[in-house]
């Protein structure tokens, strides 16, 4: 994973401003790591929660808010060079935050750094299928050449896996970097899963125009998202399907964005895989800091190890000019379909059980809220 010794992280980090630091000199490090982490979720205002922390006086304002290092295909190298300024804001004292919104809810297609053994398999198993003779094809179509060779692909991402004795997932490679002598703090912005996903269709241009524009096409979208997911989970386990769907099977790999938004929103399956590596984790409702910002903006401060500013610098925090991410059609989100929203409700119902049950929302002092806010 690191490109040489030099750079890799040390067994023990020193602290340079609160933050894990390496090399350099003892008030000039060579590179440091953020000391905390917002880690998603899509259309929850991951960039908008950052950009405010970021104007506290005690946190590095920095250009690699969002390098997304733990899912998608990045050299370490490169990693390092992103941070490398606000390495040197760790050297005037200041603390270092990242959010990447790709990074809690880890779909198989945004799990580029470990999928590749399966990708590259495919495109050999694709030069295999397309190179038979004109009978061959006659006798076998080419998707079904292809879906039969799935099962050798998943084999050689396994075997990564085994060779590695974990399962490559975010999570365990952000641990990995981070050994057992630092505990980054984890933030988690949590926005309802029905309103997520309704949101998701009026941000990403192809669902609208693959399904329709108005109340029917997210209703058609939502209902080919649930059935396709179901036949899934009869076929294989919850967890496989939300991990790997596309990879599982053809008819998988031929819905149409892989139920992608749809399994963003089973936050249940997420949580603990981030919980059984770091203990020090706080989830927070995008509702809430949407209608309280300098309530939830206090909490993560305090979470983080960072005093609340004076009344000049809660200004400043709170008169950010809001942070918004992706393509969005102009005015405000139109309200989320009856159907829809009792659609998504009953196929998210069970995992939001789950979700309150689970550390550490369930030890959380606000754990009343945390299910009223699930509508249980």
């Amino acid at each position: 994973m690191f490109d040489s010794e030099a750079d890799a992280p040390p067994d023990a980090f020193r602290s340079v401003g609160g933050n894990p630091c390496w090399g350099g000199s003892a008030t000039t490090p060579a590179h440091c790591l953020p000391a905390f982490h917002i880690l998603g979720v899509y259309q929850a205002g991951v960039r908008d929660l950052i950009t405010r922390l970021m104007a506290h006086p005690a946190i590095a304002d920095h250009p690699a808010v969002s390098p997304s290092f733990y899912s998608e295909v990045r050299k370490w190298s490169e990693y390092l060079r992103q941070l490398a300024p606000a390495t040197q804001r760790a050297a005037t004292g200041e603390l270092i935050g990242e959010a990447s919104a790709v990074t809690f809810h880890f779909v198989w297609v945004h799990q580029e750094r470990f999928n590749q053994k399966y990708v590259k398999s495919m495109g050999r198993f694709w030069q295999a299928c397309n190179a038979r003779s004109a009978a061959e094809k006659a006798a076998l179509a080419h998707r079904d050449c292809m879906a039969a060779k799935m099962p050798a692909a998943r084999a050689a991402e396994a075997e990564e896996a085994a060779a590695a004795g974990v399962r490559l997932q975010p999570p365990t490679l952000m641990r990995a970097v981070y050994g057992s002598s630092y505990e980054p703090r984890l933030i988690v912005l949590l926005r309802k899963p029905w309103t997520r996903m309704h949101a998701a269709f009026h941000n990403y241009v192809h669902y609208r125009n693959q399904y329709g524009d108005n109340a029917a096409g997210e209703l058609a979208w939502v209902r080919e998202s649930v059935g396709a997911f179901r036949r899934c989970e009869a076929a294989h386990s919850t967890d496989d399907c939300a991990l790997r769907f596309e990879s599982l099977d053809r008819l998988n790999e031929e819905t149409f964005y892989h139920c992608d938004q749809l399994i963003k929103g089973m936050y249940h399956v997420f949580m603990p895989k981030w919980v059984h590596e770091f203990r020090d984790l706080l989830p927070l409702r995008a509702e809430q800091y949407w209608a309280q910002p300098k309530r939830v903006l206090g909490a993560a401060l305090a979470f983080i190890g960072v005093a609340e500013p004076d009344a000049d610098g809660w200004r400043r925090m709170l008169e950010v000019k809001r942070q918004l991410h992706g393509p969005r059609p102009p005015g405000e989100l139109p309200p989320i379909p009856e159907a829809v929203a009792r659609e998504l409700f009953a196929f998210y119902r069970d995992g939001l059980r789950q979700l309150v049950e689970q550390p550490p929302i369930r030890d959380a002092p606000d754990r009343r809220a945390w299910v009223e806010w699930a509508q249980l």
